[in-house]
Order: C-alpha cells, then sequence, then structure tokens
C-alpha cells in the first residue's frame, strides 16, 4: 500500500483507509471521513491527452455529468509511477435503481450535442465504401444460406447448427434491411458536405453510469471526437444481448436522446446499419466451421447473443422509419 499513499500525497490527500475494489480501484478514505476514488487506468502515452481533453472540454461547456478528476498539487490531471497512470475522482455512491434509461439518455445526449462540431466530408469516399459494404453483405447472405442448407442436409444436426437453422428467418429479413438502409444512407449522402462529430465516451454502458443524487459517465479512458451514434451503438451492442435486457425500453425512451442531441436522418440510418452488421454473427458460424475450441455451450452462448443484438436492430430499423422517416422504405422500390 506504500505506493498507493505516495500517489496519493501528491494530491495532498492522507488516508485513514485504502480499500481496494478492484485490481484497479480503490476507495480512500481521509481523517475528515471524505471519500476518493483512486483509479489505476489503463491510459498510454497516446491515449492520455484525448482523455486528459474531456475535461478541459468539460469545464469550458460545463458538462456536470462528467465526473471530475481531481488535480495533484503540480496541477495535473493524473499521476504517473512506473509507467502506471493513477487519478483521482470523487467517490460515488452509486443508487443503481436510480438509473433509467431517461436519464442516460439526456446525459449523453446533452454532451454529445453541447461538443458538437461540423466537419467537411468526402461524399464520394463514403459512397464508394458503402457500395463496397453493401456487396459484402450480400456474399455472407449467400453465405449464410449455403450453410443453413447443409445443416439442414444432416441427419442430426448439433444444437449450433439447429439454433442457426431457427435463426435464418431472422437473419434473412436483416439482410433485406440493412441493404435497404444503405441505399437511404447513400441517398442522403449525395446531398451532404458535412458531418457531425462530437465528444464520445468510447466505451459506453450502464457500468459506466453512476447516479449519486446526479447522473455521471465515468471512465473516459477510450474517449474520441466522432459521430455520436458511435457511442449509442457501442452501448445498445453491449446492453441488449442480455435475456432480460429492457429493449422495448430502449426505444420507447430514445427521443430523450435526440430531444438533447438531433439526429440527421443519415445518422439514423448509419446507427441501423451498425445494429444490423451481420459480421460477427457470420464469424462465429465460420469458427464453428473451422472446429472452434470453444465448447458447444460457449458457442451457443455466443451467437444467441448477437442473435439478441439482430432482434434488437430490427426494432430499432421499424422504430426509426415509425418515428423519424417522412419516406417509408418501400418507397426506394417504387
Amino acid at each position: 500500500m506504500e505506493k498507493i499513499r505516495t500517489i496519493l500525497r501528491s494530491y495532498g490527500i492522507t488516508p485513514v483507509e485504502i480499500e481496494p475494489i478492484t485490481s484497479r480501484l480503490y476507495r480512500i478514505t481521509d481523517h475528515s471521513n471524505q471519500c476518493y476514488a483512486l483509479k489505476k487506468s489503463s491510459l498510454s502515452k497516446e491515449s492520455i491527452r484525448k482523455w486528459e481533453s474531456v475535461f478541459h472540454i468539460a469545464n469550458s461547456n460545463k458538462l456536470l455529468n462528467v465526473i471530475p478528476v481531481y488535480l495533484t498539487r503540480q496541477g495535473s490531471l493524473y499521476e504517473t509511477v512506473n509507467e502506471e497512470v493513477f487519478y483521482v475522482t470523487p467517490w460515488l455512491e452509486n443508487r443503481k435503481e436510480a438509473i433509467t434509461i431517461e436519464k442516460l439518455y439526456r446525459s449523453i445526449g446533452y454532451i454529445h450535442g453541447s461538443t458538437k462540431k461540423k466537419q467537411t466530408i468526402s461524399s464520394r469516399s463514403f459512397i464508394s465504401s458503402f457500395n463496397r459494404y453493401q456487396k459484402y453483405c450480400e456474399t455472407n447472405r449467400n453465405s449464410l444460406l449455403t450453410c443453413v442448407e447443409q445443416f439442414e442436409q444432416k441427419k442430426y444436426m448439433s444444437p449450433f447448427e439447429l439454433l442457426v437453422c431457427t435463426h435464418y428467418h431472422v437473419l434473412e429479413r436483416v439482410f433485406v434491411t440493412i441493404q435497404r438502409r444503405i441505399e437511404q444512407l447513400i441517398s442522403e449522402l449525395e446531398d451532404e458536405e458535412t458531418w457531425s462529430i462530437s465528444l464520445c465516451h468510447g466505451n459506453l454502458s450502464y457500468d459506466h453510469v453512476v447516479n449519486d443524487n446526479q447522473t455521471y459517465l465515468i471512465n473516459w479512458e477510450k474517449t474520441f471526437f466522432d459521430n455520436p451514434i458511435l457511442d449509442l451503438a457501442t452501448f445498445f451492442k453491449e446492453e441488449v444481448i442480455h435475456y432480460d435486457a429492457p429493449i422495448e425500453s430502449f426505444i420507447e425512451h430514445f427521443g430523450q436522446y435526440t430531444d438533447e442531441n438531433k439526429l440527421q436522418n443519415s445518422e439514423l440510418y448509419l446507427l441501423s446499419i451498425y445494429l444490423l452488421d451481420p459480421t460477427t454473427y457470420m464469424d462465429y458460424i465460420r469458427s464453428y466451421q473451422d472446429s472452434s475450441n470453444l465448447s458447444m455451450v460457449q458457442q451457443i452462448k455466443r451467437i444467441q447473443h448477437v442473435f439478441r443484438q439482430m432482434v434488437f436492430a430490427l426494432k430499432f430499423s421499424d422504430y426509426v422509419e415509425s418515428e423519424y422517416e417522412s419516406i417509408s422504405l418501400d418507397d426506394l422500390e417504387s
């Protein structure tokens, strides 16, 4: 614990109790009974400047949902010991029952909206990339059909093969929907010359949301500036894989986010495409065919997780169509 005490001295903190919470997190209590969180970060020399910028941006934009970080006596946001980076924040007593999707949407939406900037884009380059992606998706669609046909020819299918066959009708709809969404996105991009970028958390999940009379987003170590739908895609992919995920609530309250940060149709289409992306599902099938070292149970579990994401993606895409589009998807075919 001497290393921890040395780090705390650089902050002027004299601990009376040092409680390890995880291998990277300590709860510190001082003589006045004030509590701090000491975090051993995973920051590198390359990422530390981006991380520091979060708190400068939060200060200048009054982003109260970004958890504050204490300064050392030397005015630094972190302390380095043996090339390991540590930082100190207030210790927040997390009231998980108080964390709602509405609060999370409003918090991250406000951060995205308050830090939004426009940058010029090459629409031709974007369109070319998505034309290639369309072909990639069609190739995967054909590959899945081939796999299902091969599985169905077997007298006895394995549990994994049976599961893939039962998933097929949903995945077929995924492939149809993603092609339509790509067409919509390309149509929108033809008329766009700018693209929005915002401060993104980079690892958004319920694990990084704390409520202590106010909602805070913690652990900004993977932060970056890019389109905010990347944060939303990360969050959904992390959360909807669980069997008890409140996916209806995620969709029902999505307007709480767009009230804080209005999204263009092109961004909604791109978010749908990220969620519908079949890459991981197809990778798991190929891994199975290549005699994966994972057990049958492990393989079933992980492909079922991705399938839940696909189901959510279709529901979210339907929601976008009903709530945000002025033109029906079917109009594209007429």
